[in-house]
């Protein structure tokens, strides 16, 4: 039998990856859509062919309380009332990242997903995207050998379309987007992340988000962890790279593109040009194949994963790995430990 779901949330995220990627799966049954805005949940329950629309949240009507799990799309400062309100009336809960805005509210829907038998988790997407699976297939194979060190790195257009409710958020836009790189980092290095210094560099109009962040952990395995985002840069880019003794692989975040490089030797001429003609060749193939899937409207960054952990959940699997809510409390944790231990420059 399918698991009925309300969508919660018309913005973006829900019309281009949440339920198109649930569109997908005929395991899902989509019985209906709340938003806050009339408009926006009425365009996206015709879009996607759901039956119900509404305003609001009310378990008590006979369609929302028929449905078996939620998956929320909202602002971030809404996830936590609204996971609870479906916890408390017997959903399970798939959430957008970051979880929740305190580590407390995480651990309080965390405890309360227990007490009710619930499945809780969180939409950390990215770790199950194209690029991250044909680095994890590289990293088993041996091609990348052992870590000496992974660099996150994120150029941000100012003139980018950033909602302006990112800047309510603590530490504004970075609170919204570092959860992509806190579990990748978490995913890739094999679990703990310690915290070892910061930098935030002010916004000059004094505005939550910042103008760069620059931190450094140390991983589990003893080998540097790099994170650099820059809000007010002249080219927008995201890439997560692993430096290892074989191998470096590099994660092109946007754009779900996998480049792996072979250890260059000595780097003579010969190696430069093996190294040139192999990102080259495999960042255009990257592009050719990303765009076909891009065009067929099945370029989701791993939200079909998501969904189907999320579903293998709810009937009783251990698949929640990286995306379960003890994930989601780490990533909000480390969040606030930048937050309230970086050196901050006006």
């Amino acid at each position: 039998m399918a698991v009925k779901v309300l969508s919660v949330g018309g913005g973006w995220v829900v019309n281009h990856r949440h339920l198109p990627a649930l569109k997908l799966n005929p395991a899902f049954q989509l019985v209906g859509i709340v938003s806050d805005q009339e408009k926006c949940a009425v365009s996206t329950a015709r879009r996607f062919g759901a039956p119900f629309f509404s305003e609001r949240i009310d378990f008590t009507v006979d369609w929302q309380a028929s449905v078996d799990a939620v998956i929320i799309g909202t602002v971030p400062h809404a996830h936590y009332e609204i996971a609870k309100q479906a916890l408390c009336a017997g959903k399970h809960v798939l959430t957008e990242k970051p979880m929740t805005l305190t580590v407390a509210e995480g651990r309080e829907l965390a405890d309360l997903a227990v007490k009710k038998g619930l499945v809780l988790a969180v939409v950390h997407n990215f770790q199950f995207s194209g690029a991250a699976k044909k680095y994890k297939k590289d990293f088993d194979r041996g091609r990348i050998g052992k870590i000496q060190a992974i660099y996150g790195v994120q150029l941000c257009n100012h003139r980018r379309n950033i909602p302006p409710w990112c800047d309510d958020l603590p530490l504004g836009l970075f609170f919204d987007e570092s959860p992509h790189f806190y579990y990748l980092f978490r995913c890739l290095s094999g679990g703990q992340c310690s915290f070892l210094s910061a930098t935030v560099w002010k916004n000059r109009e004094h505005r939550n988000t910042p103008r760069m962040v620059t931190a450094e952990y140390r991983s589990g395995g003893d080998f540097p962890i790099y994170l650099h985002i820059n809000f007010e840069s002249s080219l927008t880019e995201w890439h997560v790279t692993v430096v290892g003794e074989n191998g470096t692989a590099d994660i092109d975040v946007w754009r779900d593109i996998y480049v792996y490089l072979p250890n260059d030797g000595v780097h003579t001429a010969k190696d430069i040009l093996r190294t040139s003609l192999l990102t080259t060749a495999q960042h255009f193939r990257g592009v050719f194949t990303g765009g076909i899937q891009y065009f067929l409207g099945r370029h989701l960054y791993g939200n079909r994963e998501v969904q189907n952990h999320f579903l293998q959940a709810i009937r009783g699997d251990d698949s929640l790995r990286g995306m379960n809510a003890e994930e989601g409390i780490q990533v909000v944790s480390m969040q606030h430990e930048l937050i309230d231990r970086a050196v901050y420059y006006d």
